[in-house]
């Protein structure tokens, strides 16, 4: 029975170990150094389990090993990378669902145990349970990672698509600086000889060849333009006709990851709104002014009527986009109303001059 229960011990911990690495992050030192200082602990529990006698009552003892596993995972959390808050909150949660949830069980089934087959009962019961409660955290770490993943790929694309506009505009204006004394002399004819509107076509003409067709948003604030210049880039591509208006200042104070999170979920539920309309149109405005920054976009959809609830119809990602404004103190509004869907975003800004 005690060899039994000494495995499970094992098993326990290694769940601890799992889940450590999965809702945490990774190690900061030697995944060996992890798993030796784990194994010490499981070394120290079988010790004593071989030792003690099982039965009648197991609350002295498990509440012992409670009393020494929350400090030890403690400190094993600083093993790890992530937020101080995360690993010093999955350090307590762990001991402290998997103990509780036994003794729950123990004082369920039996009131109180009286042998180790009870005792051994108990324990499979319980790390069974804890086996689905570690399930359950792994695919909530999983998909806070797959959406990070996500959210990180994207910006990769937005950045290629920004080196791309540039290289783009670089080349055009090498072309046009080496040929720049022919346009000049050009020029220089056209209005010597009295023919100024067809100097003015010429310049204009010139304008246009140093247009870049990929540039569509130019405030200066170039990780939002990055963003704007993608996201418009792709919506075209999908044949939505897309119009703008964007004053914002060169700096806000508000972390690129952030505004990534609002403007691509927008875009990402206005192309899925869009993929069964006849003639898809997409408006957005960005306007900052005195700390504030608001962000709405209009786009038709299928739907008809009014709605207060449209983020049951845009899924899961104006639960993000609310998320990141209710960080800014800020709020976020969606209706439906006459075939358009409309969404709107406050932020309040602190120091939003400055980055």
């Amino acid at each position: 029975m005690k060899s039994l229960v000494i495995i499970l011990a094992a098993v326990r911990i290694c769940l601890y170990m799992r889940c450590f690495s999965v809702c945490i992050g990774k190690c900061r030192v030697s995944k060996k150094i992890v798993t030796a200082l784990f194994t010490v602990l499981w070394i120290f529990e079988g010790f004593l389990i071989s030792v003690s006698y099982i039965g009648q009552g197991i609350a002295a003892m498990d509440l012992f090993f409670l009393l020494v596993e929350i400090p030890f995972l403690l400190a094993m959390s600083f093993c790890y990378q992530g937020k101080v808050t995360r690993r010093l909150l999955m350090a307590v949660i762990l001991s402290t669902v998997y103990w509780i949830g036994k003794w729950s069980i123990a004082s369920v089934l039996f009131k109180t145990v009286a042998d180790s087959r009870q005792y051994l009962i108990v324990t499979s019961i319980s790390v069974s349970l804890f086996f689905v409660f570690g399930m359950i955290l792994e695919k909530a770490g999983k998909s806070r990672q797959e959406r990070e993943r996500e959210l990180l790929e994207q910006e990769v694309r937005i950045y290629e698509n920004q080196f791309g506009i540039i290289r783009q505009s670089q080349h055009n204006i090498r072309a046009l600086k080496h040929d720049m004394k022919h346009h000049i002399k050009m020029l220089m004819d056209m209005v010597s000889g009295g023919e100024n509107e067809e100097a003015l076509k010429y310049l204009a003409s010139m304008g246009a060849f140093m247009e870049n067709s990929g540039e569509y948003v130019a405030t200066g604030n170039e990780k939002i333009d990055s963003i704007l210049n993608y996201m418009i880039s792709k919506a075209k591509s999908s044949g939505v006709d897309v119009s703008w208006k964007i004053q914002i200042p060169e700096h806000l104070g508000i972390p690129v990851f952030d505004v990534n999170v609002i403007l691509s979920n927008l875009f990402e539920n206005a192309l899925n709104a869009l993929t069964d309309v006849t003639e898809p149109a997409f408006h957005i405005m960005m306007k900052y002014d005195r700390g504030i920054l608001c962000i709405s976009t209009q786009n038709n959809c299928s739907g008809k009527g009014q709605t207060s609830g449209a983020s049951e119809e845009h899924g899961f990602g104006l639960k993000n986009i609310r998320r990141i404004a209710e960080k800014y103190h800020g709020s976020l509004t969606a209706t439906v109303q006459d075939g358009d869907f409309h969404a709107s975003v406050l932020l309040f800004l602190e120091d939003a001059d400055t980055e």
